[in-house]
């Protein structure tokens, strides 16, 4: 490995006595002095900040700094998810890591709160607030390392991943469909995707990834160097130990995804989720396909639709035999005239995923068991309620998508990363999304999703509960998110979180906290 543990870019120290500060910047104009945040936005101090202080850190970066004045400010603070509208007091887009441990250096030594983004994708706007955002775009290259080893910038969006790897070899990885996630976030809370019963997580390829701790240092966490972190950063989502920078990976090689879709009748929908449930707990369903039951509303649409879809690195005889599984005998017969199938060439490429959406509120499940019996049915009625009900336009798209585990996932033991739910039989995601900003609109959405989850959940609970951290709902509160994400391995992640942070510096609403 070329990585250095031992190597270290700044101490605060050395920062702010290389930095300087004597020179004013003539494009600050009247932004002499910058709040870190309003006086009573408790989570973020309520320090002030210099011009000269400003100018130094500008000087010292190879990267932008961009303030509220600046033009690139407006499109530069927001974030996937238009739901949140963060005001940062600045944004660091480090052009590499001594930029990122000059960011970490300026933030503890003027008591601003430091939020991280890679892609920007985080469920409840933690890579925004009103401190300083570091954005890792720029950290974006996929370096070859020989064979199926590569160095992958945190910032670097799947796109580009997927893309980069397939030229360099022919290679792949398991990790997402949407391609403007950064790798960092994905990588950090576990990894789902379409390889995942193949291949396992994404955090299960990551064989070391380098961190910029809260004093400047560089620390490579492997099984080598520094395994308990290692084992962190492995699941244990991110914005809580450091500023992981780069990841070093281990490929799988690159498959063709063949992609059969259909739709069942939503009297039959019941059935449908148990028979696809069943061939996850019996372990019948075949490790090449990640299957999925998909409750949605299309734009239009009259009533909800129930889809079946395989996804399926094996041959096309092989991929016929999986979905006959699930409508062939034993399974549930599709709706006449229904099916459809598409190749894609990497897990991001999918036309049937909803474009166009900004504004969206989530949550999760982890299914341990077979669901009750009139899970679907739920689902279903809550579905019919969004259609009915005159808040909601008719383009404005809510689904629950449920995707098998198993295979791969369960290989990894529940303590052998972060990452606890390997168990787990499925995974579940809600998603409803509305068209433009505003109150009532966003009340209408959450309201309903709430009202689903709370109506749908307990019947995917029967074996046992669980969320995705990737996934992060604002809903749960201090008592319940530790246990959602991480189950019984978050009092180890306390402990490394008290042996690489012990101030506590990397702190965010859903971060670890520190034991006791």
């Amino acid at each position: 490995m070329a990585w250095r543990s031992d190597a270290r870019l700044d101490s605060r120290r050395d920062f702010l006595r290389t930095a300087g500060g004597a020179a004013l910047l003539s494009a600050l104009g009247d932004q002499a002095m910058l709040s870190a945040a309003r006086a009573d936005a408790l989570p973020c101090a309520g320090a002030t900040v210099s011009t000269p202080s400003l100018a130094a850190l500008r000087k010292g970066l190879a990267g932008e700094l961009i303030l509220p004045a600046d033009a690139a400010y407006e499109s530069a603070r927001l974030l996937y998810n238009r739901r949140f509208s963060p005001r940062p007091t600045m944004i660091v887009r480090a052009a590499h890591e001594a930029d990122v441990a000059r960011t970490i250096a300026f933030a503890r030594d003027s008591g601003i709160r430091l939020a991280t983004r890679s892609g920007g994708h985080s469920y409840i706007g933690a890579s925004g607030g009103g401190g300083i955002v570091l954005d890792l775009r720029a950290l974006n290259t996929v370096t070859p390392l020989g064979g199926a080893r590569f160095t992958i910038g945190a910032g670097t969006r799947l796109v580009r991943v997927y893309g980069d790897l397939a030229c360099n070899g022919g290679w792949t990885l398991p990790c997402g469909s949407c391609d403007s996630v950064g790798f960092g976030g994905i990588a950090l809370g576990g990894g789902f995707g379409y390889l995942q019963r193949t291949h396992g997580l994404t955090c299960d390829r990551v064989r070391a990834v380098r961190v910029v701790d809260a004093d400047g240092a560089i620390r490579v966490a492997s099984p080598e160097s520094e395994p308990d972190l290692y084992w962190a950063l492995r699941g244990g989502a991110g914005g809580s130990f450091g500023v992981a920078t780069a990841f070093e990976v281990e490929a799988v090689p690159l498959a063709t995804i063949r992609v059969l879709g259909w739709r069942w009748p939503l009297s039959a929908a019941d059935d449908a989720l148990a028979r696809f449930h069943e061939l996850i707990a019996t372990d019948a369903m075949p490790r090449h396909t990640l299957g999925a039951v998909v409750f949605n509303i299309d734009a239009g649409a009259a009533a909800p639709a129930c889809l079946g879809l395989v996804f399926s690195t094996g041959s096309v005889s092989d991929v016929a035999a999986a979905k006959a599984q699930l409508v062939g005998a034993g399974g549930v017969p599709a709706i006449p005239g229904s099916e459809f199938a598409f190749d894609a060439s990497s897990p991001v490429c999918d036309p049937l995923e909803p474009r166009g959406f900004e504004y969206y509120k989530a949550k999760s499940s982890i299914v341990y068991a077979p669901p009750a019996p009139d899970a679907a049915a739920t689902i279903i009625d809550w579905m019919g309620r969004r259609i009915a009900d005159p808040r909601f336009a008719l383009n404005e798209y809510a689904s629950v998508a449920i995707l098998s585990l198993g295979g791969a996932v369960s290989d990894v033991g529940a303590d052998a990363t972060a990452f606890p739910h390997r168990a787990a039989l499925s995974e579940v995601q809600y998603l409803g999304y509305w068209t433009a900003p505003s109150a009532a609109k966003e009340r209408a959405n959450i309201d309903w999703l709430r009202g689903m989850y709370a109506a749908v959940s307990p019947r995917l609970s029967l074996g046992g509960t669980g969320c995705y951290a990737n996934y992060a709902d604002d809903d749960l509160g201090e008592s319940e998110w530790p246990t959602c994400y991480f189950g019984a391995n978050y009092p180890r992640l306390q402990q490394v979180k008290q042996a690489v942070d012990p101030t506590d510096f990397f702190r965010g609403l859903q971060s670890i906290r520190l034991p006791g």
